[in-house]
């Protein structure tokens, strides 16, 4: 899915039938089984409210409303956490495609550029590791030994899972190597293009 519906015609829609939000976010099954559920739920409130109220029993009327309750509160929450992770995936490839803007003004020499593109990413996202690392990299390009060690410890206590550890390390080598006298500043990286470690 590449677009969500208008919230409000999502909301309006769930709020009014329970599941059919869910069905406009491409969720047939799920939204289909909150909306029989749903139906089933009103019907027998109507019956113990007003087709057979003699026969319902306090404890069945309570009991029925619960459920009622419980059944469109939990359509509103499914909703809200399907809307939610949707828009996380989109937001996502945004950044991808901004990021790539880095990546250019980088290749291009442009590297103001490619550290304004980083950091408004951080801006975004402080735990963006990837747009950490690059800014990390722009750094030891122009000799700024310090900027580029705070950003690589900051990349390395962000990557939790261990992901960018193989990229981390080249470029802490990258720095080291750039430290040696005499040694020719190895050129920033884009990180967008990541290489795979030997034998993966």
């Amino acid at each position: 899915m590449t677009a969500m519906p208008h919230p409000a015609l999502l909301w309006t829609a769930n709020l009014l039938v329970p599941g059919t939000g869910l069905v406009l976010l491409g969720r047939l099954a799920t939204g289909v089984l909150f909306g029989l559920v749903w139906s089933v739920a009103v019907a027998a409130l109507v019956v113990a409210w007003l087709v057979w109220p003699d026969a319902a029993t306090a404890d069945w009327r309570v009991l029925v409303v619960a459920a009622t309750a419980v059944v469109y509160a939990g359509s509103q929450v499914v909703l809200y956490l399907r809307w939610r992770a949707i828009g996380r995936h989109l937001r996502s490839n945004q950044r991808d495609e901004v990021f790539k803007e880095a990546l250019v003004a980088t290749l291009q020499g442009r590297l103001d550029d490619a550290e304004a593109v980083c950091r408004a990413l951080l801006r975004a996202d402080p735990d963006d590791v990837e747009a950490t690392l690059h800014l990390a990299a722009l750094a030891r390009d122009r000799g700024r030994r310090e900027a580029a060690l705070r950003h690589l410890r900051r990349a390395r206590y962000l990557d939790d899972d261990g992901r960018w550890d193989f990229d981390i390390g080249r470029e802490f080598a990258a720095l080291n190597e750039s430290a040696r006298p005499g040694a020719a500043a190895p050129g920033a990286t884009p990180y967008g293009a990541r290489e795979e470690p030997p034998g993966a």
